[in-house]
Formats: structure tokens, sequence, C-alpha cells
């Protein structure tokens, strides 16, 4: 290592420290004020209510005159156990695949004011982030709404997705990003230590990289190719009625989890079809087209819809209709039998992400595989 580069990374060291020292003063500060408010709901000398009133003079939100109404302690959990079970209910931030920083209020604050203060980019590097509130009136964790008001606000970066574990350079950008959110909203954050982070984020990167599949038929013309409007008019006959892009076409449904009655039916590209997205662009219908894959996202598809007995079901039709061979990646035919081993160490798949919560098809797995 020469002399630039070992200087280049003494300073990456004293960057990150810097970075480590200040979240850890912040975090004080914030466990601080806790406490504080701890000691005056039980009632000690300076107790006051949950979110008192202050006048404009008294306040350390910047630009938040608005909020001067105290929230109504009915609404909000009464303990923070409560508080942790609302948290890791959330609609969309999930621990299981986020790491986690909290914004706690001295007073709610208006949705729309927290809107205004996020970072115009949710991204750290390559990893998205996200955003949430506790409402005020009901306590439960939900994305910001105008004309809701929340006593707190948790900013979160995803640990792992298919790009990769979380790094280091990408965390202290998040931790930036919340220091300046927190600035311009006058609290500190209260974020998780990095090194547990990044622990975590190569831990479930390490899973999610064991636990991927993509599967695939391919159907491979014989002799003569099929013209590009024949092909798709099959496929339409199969069940591919939506077009997700040039080259390719989806068999989606609508499915409801038996065991959340209450959840909204999600709507699922259950199997894709792509071929040459080059002839669908030539706008000639007669462009020949000589092979097509039909392709099995596992992840992202809720094993109740049986995707991979859909997609064998779909290649057999199509490979009728077609005069098509089932072929793999490498062009050796497919057999019955290699399809049914498939199927087994499919299911074993599907056990091994329901174990870790990860179930295939939920919106944390479609996230953790993206």
């Amino acid at each position: 290592m020469g002399p630039l580069q070992e200087a280049l990374a003494a300073v990456g060291v004293v960057i990150i420290a810097a970075v480590l020292g200040f979240n850890g003063w912040q975090s004080w500060q914030l466990r601080r004020r806790r406490a504080r408010s701890e000691r005056d709901e039980r009632g000690e000398p300076g107790a006051g209510d949950l979110f008192p009133a202050t006048t404009p003079q008294d306040r350390v939100e910047p630009g938040l005159d608005e909020v001067s109404e105290a929230a109504e302690p009915d609404g909000l959990p009464d303990s923070g156990a409560e508080a942790t079970r609302a948290r890791t209910a959330a609609a969309r931030i999930d621990p299981l695949i986020d790491a986690i920083a909290c914004f706690v209020f001295e007073q709610p604050v208006p949705g729309e004011a927290l809107q205004q203060r996020l970072p115009r980019t949710a991204r750290a590097g390559t990893k998205p982030l996200l955003f949430e509130g506790r409402n005020a009136r009901t306590g439960g964790w939900e994305s910001l709404q105008p004309g809701e008001r929340y006593a707190e606000l948790q900013a979160a970066v995803q640990m792992a997705s298919r790009s990769g574990a979380l790094n280091a350079i990408e965390y202290s950008e998040f931790v930036t990003k919340c220091h300046a959110l927190g600035e311009a909203l006058g609290v500190a954050p209260d974020l998780p230590d990095m090194a547990e982070v990044l622990e975590q984020a190569r831990e479930l990167d390490g899973f999610a990289a064991g636990n991927d599949a993509q599967l695939s038929i391919n159907l491979q013309a014989q002799g003569v190719a099929w013209g590009l409007d024949f092909l798709r008019q099959q496929a339409q006959a199969c069940g591919f009625t939506t077009n997700m892009a040039a080259g390719r076409m989806a068999l989606v449904e609508n499915f409801a989890d038996e065991s959340d009655p209450q959840a909204e039916p999600r709507r699922y590209a259950v199997v894709q079809l792509q071929y040459d997205a080059h002839a669908e662009l030539s706008d000639d219908p007669a462009m020949p087209v000589a092979r097509a894959t039909l392709l099995l996202d596992v992840p992202h598809v809720a094993p109740g819809l049986r995707p991979f007995a859909r997609m064998r079901e779909a290649a057999r039709q199509l490979s009728q209709a077609l005069g098509a061979r089932q072929v793999d990646d490498n062009g050796a035919s497919l057999s019955p039998a290699a399809l049914d081993q498939i199927e087994q160490q499919l299911q074993q798949l599907y056990a091994s992400l329901e174990a870790r919560g990860l179930g295939a098809g939920t919106p944390a797995a479609q996230r953790l595989f993206a």
C-alpha cells in the first residue's frame, strides 16, 4: 500500500470514528430527554403534561409554529412495550430487514410539516430509505399523511437487497441524513449502533444469498421460428394478459392471505413470459422469435398461488401450441422427473423463508429480494 492509499485509509477511519462519536452523543442526549420525561410522568418536581403546551418563544422546532395543541394521551400506547408491538406491525418498515432510527417529539407534529423536511432522495447509496410516523390520534404506525399529527417518526434504511449488504459508507450516509432531519425538526435521532447494524446486514445478506431462486423453463422453437403475433396470441390464450414491458408478459392474479382476513388482496405476477424485446420494438408482427422463457421469481410470489405448478402447466400448454421443446439454460431437455425434483427443493426453500419470518410473497421478502 502506497503513502497515498495509507493517507486515504486513515482519513476514512477518522470520518467513520467521527460519525460514531456524534451518533453516540446524540443518542445520549435523547436518552437524557426521555429520562426527564419519565420523571415528569411520575409526578416528580418539574412534572408536566405528556406533550405540554408551549409558547412560540419556548419551542426549539424552527418553523413548526403550527405545533401548539397538546396530544390526546388516550390515542397513544400506554407503555414502551405497546409502542414496540405497534412498530413491529408497521405496514412498510420491518425490523427484520431495516435498521431503524427514531425521533420522539415533545409535541405532535403535522404530517405535512414532516413530509417537507424529509431528505430529497430516499436512498443511502443503493439502499432505500423509508419513513413512518406514530399517529398521535390512533397510536398506530403509518406512512406520513397530510392532516394527521405524529408523536414519533421512524427513519429506516434497508440492510440488504440483491445488490448486497448495507456497507459502512451507506450507513454513514443514512446517519448524516438522520442528523440533518433531526436538526430541521429540533430533535435528536436515536440511532442503532453502526457495528451491530453492519453485522446484521452481512448476516441477512448471507441468508438471502442462500435462499434466493429464480426458476425458468425455456421454450425452444423446433425448425421454423414463430411469428411475434402468433406467440403473443398463444400466450394470451394461456392467461398471459398483462404486458409488463417490451418482450415481457405476465400471468397476474389477486391473492388474499387467509391468515389475515382483514388484509386487502394483493396482485402478483405469478409467472412471467420473456422473449426478444427487439422483436416487439420493431413493430413487425411477423418478426420471427425462436425462444421464449417462463420465469418464476420465487421469493416474490405467495406459495398459496401454486406458482411453480402453474408455470409447468403454462409451459406444457405453450410448448404444444408452439411446437416447442422445453429446455434448460444450456439447451438440454427438461424432463418431468427433473421438474418434480425442482418442486421438492422449492418446498424446502419456502419453509426456510417462512421460518425466518420472510415468507415468499410478503412485502418484506419482495423488498429483500429486489
